[in-house]
C-alpha cells in the first residue's frame, strides 16, 4: 500500500502487553473502535428481544457499560460526534461544529462577502471536502476536486493519530464507514480512511490518504457483493410476535419512497433502479457491507498481527439511515437492531477466531441518539411538536419591512444546522449595522412557534448564554471562527423542516437527551466487567483508550479518565 505518511525512525518489535526496549508503550495488539450511527441509548434494551449472546448481550456480561453516556455539545450530527469521540474534545475545539459549515476565515481571503448563495472561496462547505485531494476512483483516475475529502479541517490530533505519534509507522491505523463524513472524523490525519461510494459499489479513499489502491480491495470489489442484493427484499429476520412494533409496521408518518414502502418486505429493486443504492444504505445491508469489508481490510493489511499495537475505527450507517426514513420507533429499525446485534455477534466471532479478543480493546459508542417523529410523539402523549420552516422566517412582518425598506432582495439569511448565516455582502450594500440585523432576527425568531432559543455569535463569544445544560451544550459547539450569526434550538420535538423531496421522517441534532444520550462500552483484557450508572462524556473516550494504551492523549483532550475501564492497567512494567 502506497500511503501518505511521513517518515519515521525504524521502530524494533515487542512482546505483547509488555513494554519494549525502547520504552515503548504497552498494550493488546488491537484497538477496534465501533461507532454506532444514530444509536441512542435506551434502543438497544428496549429491542434486545431476539439479541444473540455474541453481540450486545457479550458486551454487555464481558465489557464495562457506562449506562448514563452522554455528548455534552449541542450540535448532535455525525460528524460533530465521530470527531468528538475520537479527540476526545468538544467541537469548539476540534472544529467539526457541523456536518457543513462556514469558516468566516476563508470567507476573509476571499473579499469580506458572499453572494445570494453564500459560496465565496469555499468558505461554506461539507465538513471535510477538500479540492486538493479528490477521490481516488477504483481504476486509478482521480474524480472531480470538488469531490475530495480530507481530515484537513479537523484542529485536534485523534487517537488514531496518537497511535502513529506514540508507536510509529509500523502502527496500522484505518477506519471505514458508509460515509466519508464518519470515516474521517473517527481516523483522523495518520491513517487510511475509506468509505462507501455509491457510484463504483465499493468502498473508496481520497489522494490524502493513498496513490493507489492495495489489492485486498480489489479483490473486495471484484466480489460483486452490493450487485447480490438486486432482486432480493429487506424481509423480516424473526417471527413477528417477536417485535415490540409488529403492529405498527405501517404508520403515516414514516418516509415512502418509490418502491420502497412503508411495510415489509422491502424490495431492493435491480442495480440499474434509480434508488437501488439509496435502498441498499437504507437498509441493513450497510453494515453488513461495512463489516464484510472491515474483515477483508484486517486480512489484507495484517492488522492486529504483530505486537505494535493497531487502531481501526468502523463506523455502522444503517441505524441512522433506517430512523431517518422510518423513525427509531418503527419496524423497520426494530428489525434492523436486531439484525446489527448478530452481525456484531458474528464480527466478534471471526476477531476472537483470528486475532483472539483476548487481545483486542473493543470501544463501542454512538455519534448521536435520534429524535421521534413528531407524529409518532403526538399520537401516543397528544403533544403538538412539529418541524420549523425556516422559509417562513423573512416572512414574518419585522423582517420583511426592513428588507422592503433597504431595498433587499431575499434571501438574506441562510439555515444550515444548527446555524443561520447573513449575506454579508447584501448588509454592506444596504449600509446596514449587522448587529442591528442580528438582532432583529434573534428577537423574531426566538418568538416563533418551535424555538426555545436564538443566540448570537456574540452572546456565545462573550460567555453571554444561560449557565446551565443547553447553555453550555451551545457553547461547547462553538469555534468562532465557524459559528454561524444565529445558533438555533429547537423546543423539545421539533426539528427542521428540510425542503428536499428525500428528506426523512425523523431527524436529529439538538441539545436535548434524545440527541445527547448514547451508549458507551468498553471491552477488553483486564477490564473487569460490571454496569456503571455514574454519568460519563463522550468526550472521556478517547484519553481513556489513551492511557489503556499508555500513549499521549489526543492534542485537545478534555475528557476525564474511566477509572472502571483503567483498574491496573496503569502499572508500569
Amino acid at each position: 500500500m502506497i500511503a501518505r505518511i511521513g517518515p519515521c525512525l525504524a521502530v524494533a518489535l515487542c512482546l505483547p502487553f509488555a513494554a519494549c526496549a525502547q520504552g515503548r508503550p504497552s498494550g493488546p495488539p488491537l484497538v477496534v473502535q465501533i461507532t454506532v450511527d444514530q444509536l441512542r441509548a435506551d434502543l438497544i434494551h428496549r429491542y434486545s428481544n431476539g439479541f444473540t449472546e455474541g453481540g450486545f448481550k457479550r458486551l454487555a456480561t464481558r465489557g464495562v457499560w457506562y449506562f448514563d453516556a452522554q455528548h455534552r455539545h449541542a450540535n448532535t450530527e455525525t460528524v460533530v460526534g465521530h470527531t468528538t469521540l475520537s479527540t476526545g474534545t468538544d467541537p469548539s475545539v476540534h472544529g467539526m461544529v457541523a456536518n457543513n459549515y462556514r469558516d468566516n476565515r476563508l470567507l476573509e481571503v476571499g473579499g469580506g462577502g458572499q453572494s445570494a448563495e453564500f459560496d465565496v472561496s469555499n468558505a461554506f462547505h461539507y465538513a471535510t471536502r477538500d479540492d486538493a485531494y479528490p477521490l481516488l476512483n477504483p481504476d486509478g483516475s482521480r474524480s472531480d476536486p470538488r469531490d475530495g475529502r480530507s481530515p484537513r479541517d479537523i484542529l485536534s490530533t485523534t487517537i488514531g493519530d496518537e497511535f502513529r505519534l506514540s508507536l510509529g509507522p509500523e502502527a496500522k491505523i484505518f477506519g471505514v464507514s458508509t460515509k466519508d463524513r464518519a470515516a474521517i472524523g473517527a481516523t483522523g490525519h495518520a491513517g487510511t480512511a475509506f468509505w462507501y461510494s455509491t457510484t463504483f459499489s465499493t468502498y473508496v479513499t481520497s489522494t490524502f490518504y493513498l496513490d493507489a489502491y492495495p489489492q485486498w480491495v480489489k479483490d473486495w470489489t471484484d466480489r460483486n457483493l452490493v450487485q447480490a442484493y438486486a432482486g432480493t427484499s429487506w424481509s423480516l429476520m424473526l417471527d413477528p410476535a417477536r417485535y415490540t412494533f409488529r403492529d405498527y409496521d405501517d404508520q403515516e408518518w414514516e418516509k415512502f419512497y418509490p418502491k420502497w414502502t412503508r411495510v415489509f418486505d422491502h424490495h431492493y429493486g435491480g442495480p440499474d433502479f434509480q434508488l437501488f443504492q439509496g435502498f441498499i444504505e437504507t437498509s441493513p445491508a450497510a453494515d453488513a457491507l461495512t463489516l464484510s469489508f472491515a474483515r477483508a481490510m484486517i486480512e489484507g493489511e495484517g492488522i492486529g498481527a504483530d505486537a505494535i499495537p493497531d487502531y481501526l475505527a468502523i463506523s455502522l450507517n444503517s441505524v441512522d439511515y433506517i430512523g431517518h426514513a422510518f423513525g427509531p420507533s418503527s419496524l423497520e429499525a426494530e428489525d434492523n437492531l436486531k439484525r446489527l446485534d448478530r452481525e456484531l455477534a458474528g464480527f466478534f466471532d471471526w476477531l476472537d477466531e483470528r486475532i483472539g479478543l483476548d487481545n483486542v480493546l473493543v470501544v463501542l459508542s454512538a455519534d448521536h441518539g435520534a429524535t421521534e417523529v413528531p407524529g409518532f410523539t403526538n399520537t401516543r402523549m397528544r403533544t403538538d411538536a412539529n418541524l420549523f420552516d425556516y422559509s417562513k422566517v423573512e416572512a414574518q412582518p419585522a423582517i420583511a419591512k426592513l428588507l422592503q425598506d433597504h431595498g433587499i432582495t431575499p434571501p438574506l439569511s441562510q439555515y444550515s444546522a444548527p446555524f443561520v448565516y447573513f449575506d454579508n455582502a447584501k448588509i454592506a450594500e444596504a449600509g446596514l449595522d449587522k448587529a442591528r440585523v442580528t438582532k432583529l432576527y434573534a428577537d423574531v425568531i426566538a418568538r416563533m412557534d418551535g424555538i426555545a432559543q436564538a443566540f448570537s455569535h456574540d452572546r456565545i463569544a462573550t460567555g453571554a448564554v444561560p449557565d446551565d445544560r443547553i447553555g453550555r451544550a451551545v457553547t461547547a459547539n462553538f469555534n468562532p471562527s465557524r459559528a454561524g450569526d444565529l445558533y438555533l434550538v429547537f423546543q423539545p420535538g421539533w426539528f427542521y423542516m428540510d425542503p428536499s423531496p428525500l428528506a426523512g421522517a425523523s431527524q436529529h441534532g439538538s441539545p436535548y437527551m434524545y440527541d445527547r444520550h448514547v451508549p458507551v462500552v468498553f471491552m477488553g483484557p483486564g477490564i473487569v466487567p460490571q454496569r456503571v450508572t455514574r454519568r460519563i462524556e463522550t468526550v472521556d473516550v478517547a484519553p481513556t483508550i489513551a492511557a489503556y494504551m499508555k500513549i499521549k492523549y489526543p492534542s485537545g483532550a478534555r475528557g476525564r479518565l474511566l477509572g472502571e475501564v483503567l483498574g491496573d492497567v496503569l502499572a508500569i512494567d
